[in-house]
């Protein structure tokens, strides 16, 4: 992933913070022909005691890509977050020069991990509790939130039947955070309420912390 300077974040909380926040990713992979072939599954992060990272997931059965994801020590897996269209009307310099262009922003982590289909009952169980608990547990009112062992288990073992377990040990990341960074400070701040007032408070909050962290950097408190 091409990632200019200002926008690298090294730090291994930021990758986590994409993954937790934004589950869906996309899992890449090559088959023996060199074909390559792409999915979107959302997947949970676990941290084992030993401090390796894992990425657990559950795939359909006759997903075509289940060849190429097991055991296979090259696959890429891509997080983002949401994204937007930066307009020149946010910046605050264009009423004094106008040398002003559009950009888009953006955050994203790129995981490179090694894979292999687990097709376990109790791996996959785990690994839909941990991904339901973690979304269930986004919202604000404990009556809302819904368990797997609300189904009958009856109708979760037919459904199990049909999926699979895969699991991806994350070996290294790479990680940009577009936002502003770099740029004039009244600018920053023209993007921030821009975007707050067109509706996109999650983009203004991420270019608000974005650029916290730069000026940490840059003051050497990091």
């Amino acid at each position: 992933m091409y990632i200019p300077k200002k926008y690298q974040e090294e730090e291994w909380e930021q990758v986590e913070y994409l993954i937790k926040r934004y589950p869906l990713a996309t899992i890449v992979t090559t088959t023996d022909d060199n074909e390559i072939v792409a999915n979107h599954i959302p997947l949970f992060l676990k941290i084992e005691s030993t401090g390796e990272r894992k990425l657990i997931a559950h795939i359909a059965k006759a997903n075509h890509q289940i060849p190429s994801l097991n055991s296979n020590d090259k696959v890429l897996v891509i997080f983002q977050s949401p994204n937007s269209y930066i307009t020149p009307n946010y910046y605050l310099s264009k009423e004094e020069t106008h040398k002003v262009v559009p950009t888009w922003d953006f955050a994203s982590a790129h995981i490179h991990g090694s894979s292999k289909i687990i097709d376990d009952f109790d791996f996959v169980r785990d690994q839909l509790n941990h991904l339901t608990n973690q979304e269930e547990g986004k919202k604000d009112k404990d009556s809302t939130k819904w368990q797997v062992n609300e189904a009958p288990e009856n109708y979760l073992k037919i459904m199990q039947k049909a999926i699979t377990g895969l699991e991806i040990q994350i070996n290294s990341f790479e990680c940009k955070y577009k936002f502003e960074q770099g740029a004039k400070k009244p600018d920053i701040s023209g993007v921030i309420k821009g975007l707050s007032d067109d509706g996109k408070e999650e983009m203004s909050k991420l270019t608000i912390d974005a650029n916290a962290r730069s000026d940490e950097r840059k003051s050497g408190k990091t």
